[in-house]
């Protein structure tokens, strides 16, 4: 009561200023996805041009914002600028014009008294109180103690000097029956970067945040939000990309992505013909024109769009490399050209690109995979490998991982197991051992060709443990297991992958023959029948054997 009591007896003496401030205050409604009320609070306009202030926790989980002015106006949130969880206090913007209030820069010292300025179309009530301690932040910011008691109905309600000037805004404590107010000169600094779009409290609402003014950092925002934002939002920010920077290649190419990845080829036609049109940049347009074509011809070529093709995604490409000779275009030119089948002249191009300035590891695999289509021997493909590896240096990086992979497969193919094996291993280092089962098969194979049953019996295992209703690898593990003159072991994993899939021959086989290694022939020679019923073809020459 005393707080409401010192607020009645200074009606008489507000300043003009202060009530002009009032002006600036506004009421915030934020909503959830299916349009249903999320929070309700309150907040000021610093500025003629939409921007505001208020808390942050009515806008976490929010799809949507709406604010009310002092003359019953109605404005929505179309962006955030920054927000602070700890101090729960947010920097957005509505669309519109709005009557700003002026931001303290000098802060109110302890025991200062300042107003709060409460919300109405009518009559805003202003109160006044005072300032019990101040606590500095970050060498200049205030932060305001405030024990008297205030109306319940003044959440972010700004506090403001005798001039009118913003200090910052109330907030109740949850704990306490103190209240607080947090600097808005701290709020009114916060700025967009590029980085903000990977904020983990921005990425808290679904309100989109603002594109960077600076080119290169929206390129930035651009990029990391590509992973880091659901589908809405990053849909809302790519289109106030390009309408923020017109001429901004980035912008026109993510949006036709998104309409690459709706199917709907024609409004990626649309948005790629805009962009050449409008940007300086001509060869960057091209060159995603082409290679979103080459997208859709490689990855969607049974969804018929007869106006695109592999040539004309060549063609844009070509386009592209006559307005700017960068080898990178030239890389696109030599992908479709793989894609077309015409593996020889692939081969060149690639060949070719390794001795400018774009050489790396993919274009030495990308040749091994030509010549591999080529009938190459296994030797120019492993020395193509050689030289894919050979460009990065020791000690090696996860980045080198998918060339060791390709030369261990490679390896084992022309049955130099241990080197494979080898390889393998070098892969399964750089990678940590963050593998699926089939990895753990796959060199499970190559370990068995190679008499490394030691290890193959631990990869196989591993395979059955992180997959172990894939019957296959029960299956191996029993046929691993006969080798090593385990029959019951080998006995009981046969029996695993029958109950996965009744009707696999290859575990009935196995089966059989662990039978019989364990002194039970006539079950084994019946299971091995079974084998043979099934159409397996080592059957019977078994049934031969052990007749």
């Amino acid at each position: 009561m005393a707080g409401l009591l010192l607020a009645a007896t200074a009606v008489m003496a507000q300043p003009a200023p202060v009530k002009n401030a009032t002006k600036a205050v506004f009421t915030l409604t934020t909503f959830k996805a299916d349009g249903q009320l999320l929070a309700s609070s309150h907040g000021v306009f610093v500025d003629a041009n939409g921007t505001a202030l208020s808390d942050w926790s009515s806008f976490e989980g929010a799809a949507s914002a709406v604010v009310i002015d002092a003359t019953g106006k109605r404005f929505d949130v179309d962006y955030m600028i920054g927000a602070n969880e700890i101090y729960d206090v947010a920097k957005f913007h509505v669309n519109g014009k709005t009557n700003g209030a002026t931001i303290a820069t000098t802060g109110a010292p302890e025991g200062a008294t300042v107003y709060l300025l409460g919300y109405s179309v009518k009559k805003p009530e202003i109160s006044t109180t005072k300032i019990d301690k101040v606590e500095t932040f970050m060498d200049k910011y205030h932060y305001y103690i405030i024990k008297s008691v205030l109306p319940d109905n003044t959440q972010s309600c700004p506090l403001v000097n005798d001039a009118g000037q913003v200090l910052g805004f109330v907030q109740h404590s949850q704990y306490t029956t103190d209240n607080h107010a947090t600097d808005a000169m701290y709020i009114n600094d916060m700025q967009v970067t590029g980085l903000s779009f990977n904020d983990p409290v921005l990425r808290r609402t679904n309100i989109p945040t603002q594109i960077p003014d600076d080119k290169e950092q929206a390129r930035v925002a651009l990029m990391l939000s590509t992973q880091t934002v659901d589908s809405a939002k990053y849909t809302k920010m790519v289109d106030m990309i390009v309408e923020k920077f017109p001429d901004l290649p980035d912008g026109y190419t993510a949006l036709a992505q998104r309409h690459l990845n709706a199917n709907d080829f024609a409004a990626v036609d649309r948005v790629m013909e805009t962009a050449i049109k409008n940007v300086p940049e001509k060869d960057v347009a091209y060159f995603s024109y082409a290679r979103l074509i080459y997208q859709k011809e490689v990855y969607k070529s049974g969804i018929p769009y007869p106006a695109w093709s592999l040539d004309k995604a060549f063609e844009q490409a070509q386009k592209a490399y006559e307005v700017n000779p960068q080898p990178l275009y030239q890389h696109l030119q030599a992908q479709i050209l793989y894609s077309k089948e015409k593996y020889q002249d692939a081969h060149d191009q690639f060949m070719a690109l390794t001795k400018s300035d774009l050489r790396n590891p993919e274009l030495f695999y990308e040749a091994a995979q030509c010549k591999k289509r080529l009938n190459g021997t296994h030797e120019e493909v492993i020395e193509l490998l050689d030289s894919a590896i050979s460009c990065f240096k020791k000690p090696y990086t996860p980045e080198a991982a998918p060339y060791f992979y390709a030369r261990a497969g490679e390896l084992n193919d022309k049955g130099e197991y241990r080197k494979a094996v080898a390889d393998y291993n070098q892969y399964d280092t750089l990678m940590q051992g963050r593998h699926p089962a089939d990895f753990y098969y796959v060199r499970e194979q190559s370990e068995v060709k190679g008499r490394l049953y030691q290890q193959a019996l631990i990869d196989i295992e591993i395979a059955t443990r992180l997959a172990p209703t894939i019957s296959l690898y029960w299956a191996e593990k029993g046929n691993l297991l006969l080798r090593l003159k385990e029959p019951k072991a080998a006995l009981e994993s046969a029996e695993k992958s029958i109950a996965l899939e009744p009707e696999y021959s290859d575990a009935y086989l196995i089966k059989g023959l662990a039978q019989i290694q364990l002194g039970d022939k006539k079950a084994g020679l019946e299971t091995l029948n079974k084998a043979n019923e099934l159409g397996n073809e080592q059957a019977p020459a078994l049934i031969e054997k052990y007749k």
